[in-house]
């Protein structure tokens, strides 16, 4: 009967989806309450002709923490030949926040996807590169493994199917299946090397960036109009609550900066 329960209790929330998304996750008992990405309830792909930008830094600010050197417990002829981090906060020159998702909340039609962009994620090392994934719903995820040692991907989804598959020292490329609803991030973890943690976000339309080492972001091809800005950080959480709101015009710039604080 607990299983039961805990199934049907399951299935509610996946059939909860609708519309705007807003789904606490947790990857493991220890990752508390995640935040989640906003999405529209329908998206259209339209032509865009002069198009604005929006761009921007994402700072942080406090205290800088250490970041946390990862202890590697398996195969440390590989895993270790390199030292890792923990990369829930990196931290660069001038306070630039890296692995910030920064998006639009409220964009209905513009600009499709880049069918031609690769979508990958590299298992180096014994480390997800990159450590913040976007990915479009419907395309395929592809899984490298460039080490001499065997992975296992489990991608901790909800709305969509769990993957949870072992790719092999000898297995170098794994596509994965295009997932049908946006959803995320969702965690991503290697039960071999439990070290190992990346993020995916499965997004309905193309305005997503996420921000390099020196905090940026750029959001091209917007179609003129005003819309209210996200950005969402694992440790520094959303401004769900209270989005920026940008103005673009026709071929227009548009700036923004976001300062974030551990919550």
């Amino acid at each position: 009967m607990k299983t039961y329960l805990l199934a049907s209790l399951t299935l509610l929330l996946a059939c909860c989806y609708v519309g705007i998304v807003g789904i606490t996750f947790a990857a493991d008992s220890d990752a508390g309450e995640m935040e989640m990405l906003i999405f529209p309830e329908n998206y259209k792909p339209m032509p865009v002709s002069n198009g604005g930008t929006i761009s921007g830094v994402v700072k942080f600010e406090g205290d800088k923490p250490e970041m946390k050197v990862l202890e590697i417990t398996k195969d440390p002829k590989v895993c270790g030949a390199t030292e890792k981090y923990d990369e829930s906060v990196v931290i660069g020159e001038d306070n630039a926040l890296k692995n910030t998702i920064v998006y639009l909340i409220d964009i209905t039609e513009g600009k499709d996807f880049d069918k031609e962009a690769k979508l990958e994620i590299d298992q180096k090392e014994c480390k997800f590169t990159p450590h913040v994934q976007i990915v479009p719903v419907g395309q395929r995820l592809t899984m490298l493994n460039n080490d001499r040692v065997n992975h296992n991907v489990h991608i901790f989804s909800i709305i969509n199917t769990p993957v949870n598959k072992q790719q092999t020292k000898t297995r170098k490329k794994m596509p994965l299946a295009g997932v049908k609803k946006a959803e995320g991030p969702v965690a991503v973890k290697c039960d071999i090397h439990g070290w190992m943690s990346a993020w995916i976000a499965y997004v309905p339309h193309p305005y997503f960036a996420v921000t390099n080492e020196k905090g940026e972001f750029t959001l091209e091809d917007v179609p003129a109009g005003k819309y209210k800005l996200g950005y969402w950080h694992e440790t520094c959480g959303t401004n769900n609550e209270s989005p920026a709101e940008v103005t673009v015009e026709a071929g227009g710039t548009v700036t923004q900066e976001f300062t974030l604080k551990l919550k």
